[in-house]
């Protein structure tokens, strides 16, 4: 096997392990299956990792960790041009892309999703800190956004903070129930309906007519 360095070693494991963790189940899942997803003997993967659990732990960390790239990234790329020149039609298109970059850093694929949503709830109460601390970025986002767009006059007076919470709830809820479905998650579908769907009781009469 060609030499690979210890970064780029130690994301192949954890892609390794996301896959083998999704398909077979945290708990009927141990280092050799892992080892051999990623083709590597056990001392490698000890080289990085203390045990199964400790690889768990890292894959919901770079999660967390990309959530919180992805919020100062849109705190400094969102821009509203003002209401009364955007129709409603445009705006919800435009909040269906933002949130559809946040279920694209969190539940990046199936394997993702069901880790997060199945697996890794309830494990114990390290993981169970780690899902909080994405729960909470993920709404700490989508407040944010809210806040700007009540500023801008796309949004209509309300809490941002119990807005965010509800619809970070209501995505989970649709994905968790996407996992018991054989079909493939679609999260652009999630995005969508889940924008419809609030932009309906969000938005102000700010816009101009269709």
């Amino acid at each position: 096997m060609s030499y690979m360095r210890s970064e780029a070693r130690q994301r192949q494991i954890l892609a390794c392990a996301k896959k083998v963790f999704a398909q077979r189940g945290f708990h009927a899942a141990n280092v050799s299956h892992i080892c051999a997803e990623a083709g590597i003997g056990r001392g490698t993967l000890y080289q990085y990792f203390a045990n199964k659990h400790s690889v768990l732990t890292a894959i919901l960390r770079d999660t967390l960790e990309r959530v919180r790239g992805l919020m100062e990234t849109m705190s400094r790329e969102t821009a509203y041009p003002p209401a009364e020149t955007v129709t409603k039609s445009t705006a919800i298109a435009v909040s269906t892309k933002q949130l559809r970059r946040v279920l694209a850093v969190v539940f990046e694929d199936g394997d993702m999703l069901r880790i997060l949503l199945r697996e890794a709830v309830g494990l114990d109460s390290q993981v169970e800190t780690i899902l909080g601390e994405i729960d909470d970025a993920l709404i700490t986002i989508l407040e944010r956004d809210l806040v700007r767009g009540q500023q801008a006059g796309y949004i209509r007076d309300c809490d941002p903070h119990i807005a965010a919470t509800l619809i970070v709830g209501g995505i989970e809820k649709l994905a968790l129930g996407a996992l018991r479905s054989s079909a493939p998650i679609d999260l652009d579908a999630l995005a969508r309906e889940a924008t419809r769907l609030h932009a309906v009781g969000l938005m102000s009469d700010r816009f101009k007519p269709e």
